[in-house]
């Protein structure tokens, strides 16, 4: 018998010179390619919308014999309209639905026909067991992990799939997701124009901030490849693919302290050249110590991302960050002082937040002379816990989605916060860190227009000016339309950008 057939989708939505479609890379090295011929189609590479005459085309073509899409919130209704179109061509053709927003959703996420399946969290054996088994005559699903799938008139949901030994689970196919083609676009993310490459080595989080729904999506124990499996990968993407810069895109890369000491010192006895190393997504302050900074340092990291999310011990007990303020500037000059830059993260705007509050920030960001710092509107992201306590106290409505969790439209406000102004807040906390450090100006100008792709950078900065002169455009224009319902009005053509 031929292989089967199998399409896996990404939505449009996000730039490819922001963000790459990894989990599909993931989902197809994990499956028989003796038994399936996964195929992906990359909607936001190829600039294809659900009702793109080219897609559709390719999909004919290809006669998928089940089709799959990953999704992040603001593209959950373009992944709907995808299945909605899969099911014009062939209604007989089996959906399934993953990714962050479906894990978030599961039951709301199947309330909509187009979606016969769905998996919660991760999804790489689970993904290759429902296709050993969905063709059969009566197929078994009731042990297929992270499965949600309806028996008679019910749904049921089976376990989260957390395995401890990660090392089962292959390194993704980025040759499949055409990485060369994403970093010709401009893909890198806080790191120079080069070949480049986003690793996964630890999941899971033990903490409990209130803005994130990482502990959800993968569990709390930290569980980690080993350090022979991820120099195997490094190597492998080294010598194949060109790969010069690698990212670590974990949540808590450091927690395992002694960990992260022998993956740096893996990483100098392998002496490859001209390699550098990032972790964007920040690490935790307390997870870490000067020696670490060191290795770090000497195993390729140029810089480091701390989150210290607030100056105000009353916004961190909101936020419920579990950070002591103290600790801060001690680690910030303990980085510094490994030769690496420290760059930091925080948010503005949380409920609760008061223009003390964020006065305080300020101040942190002074006495702690940051190399740069990256300020975000708090926005309340779907499947977090504050996103669900605004919505049962009334101060959002049930299904408000932002169109993109970065592009600084504000979609809440604390009342305390009304009339102020975030993004003259912005532009005048970047003013004080050059008039206070001017000796910086040159790094905090090479983030900006080095680290970051110009043409990404540029529109930020000038809607960050925009928004100063008229705070009324801080706030999308665009009417709210709960998120499920939004595949709808996309279908309508309402929502189209």
């Amino acid at each position: 018998m031929p292989p089967r057939r199998i399409a896996l989708l990404w939505p449009r939505g996000f730039e490819p010179s922001t963000t790459v479609s990894l989990p599909l890379a993931y989902l197809k090295a994990n499956v028989d390619p003796a038994r399936f011929d996964v195929q992906i189609i990359d909607c936001a590479l190829d600039g294809l919308d659900a009702d793109s005459p080219a897609l559709a085309r390719r999909l004919r073509a290809l006669q998928p014999e089940l089709v799959g899409v990953s999704t992040w919130s603001p593209m959950f209704p373009e992944a709907i309209a995808l299945l909605r179109l899969v099911r014009s061509i062939d209604p007989s053709v089996p959906t399934v639905l993953g990714g962050a927003h479906p894990s978030s959703y599961a039951e709301r996420c199947m309330e909509h026909p187009e979606v016969d399946l769905l998996f919660v969290g991760e999804a790489e054996r689970g993904f290759a067991m429902l296709l050993d088994r969905i063709f059969d005559a009566d197929p078994d699903l009731a042990d297929v992990p992270g499965l949600v799938w309806r028996d008679g008139d019910g749904l049921v949901r089976n376990a989260q799939d957390l395995p401890d030994d990660l090392d089962a689970i292959a390194p993704p196919d980025l040759t499949a997701i055409r990485l060369s083609e994403y970093v010709r676009r401009g893909y890198r993310w806080n790191s120079p124009p080069v070949p480049n490459a986003p690793l996964w080595v630890t999941r899971g989080c033990p903490y409990r901030c209130q803005y994130c729904a990482a502990p959800e999506l993968n569990g709390r124990p930290v569980r980690t490849h080993s350090i022979d499996y991820m120099m195997r990968w490094i190597r492998r993407l080294y010598d194949e693919q060109g790969v010069r810069w690698f990212n670590i895109i974990d949540d808590n890369f450091t927690y395992h302290v002694a960990f992260a000491k022998d993956f740096c010192r893996a990483l100098i006895a392998l002496d490859l050249p001209d390699v550098g190393f990032g972790t964007p997504n920040g690490i935790r302050m307390s997870r870490g110590d000067a020696e670490l900074w060191r290795l770090m340092k000497r195993a390729g990291w140029r810089h480091l991302i701390v989150a210290p999310e607030s100056g105000s011990a009353h916004t961190l007990e909101l936020m419920k960050k579990d950070l002591k303020l103290g600790v801060v500037k001690d680690t910030v000059r303990d980085i510094q002082a490994a030769g690496l830059k420290c760059q930091a993260f925080f948010i503005v705007g949380y409920p609760g937040e008061r223009p003390e509050d964020i006065a305080a920030t300020f101040d942190l960001i002074r006495d702690c002379r940051f190399n740069f710092v990256f300020l975000a509107n708090f926005q309340p992201l779907p499947g977090t816990p504050v996103y669900d306590e605004l919505v049962a106290k009334g101060e959002i409505p049930d299904g408000l989605l932002p169109f993109n969790f970065s592009d600084g439209a504000r979609v809440y406000t604390p009342p305390e916060l009304a009339d102020f102004n975030f993004s003259a807040f912005i532009l005048k906390t970047h003013l004080m860190m050059a008039v206070t450090h001017p000796a910086n100006l040159p790094y905090h100008a090479r983030v900006l227009f080095h680290l970051y792709r110009p043409g990404f950078v540029v529109p930020k900065l000038l809607k960050t000016v925009r928004s100063m002169l008229r705070p009324d455009a801080q706030r999308p224009a665009t009417p709210f339309v709960p998120m499920h319902q939004q595949a709808d009005a996309l279908h309508r053509g309402g929502l189209r950008g």
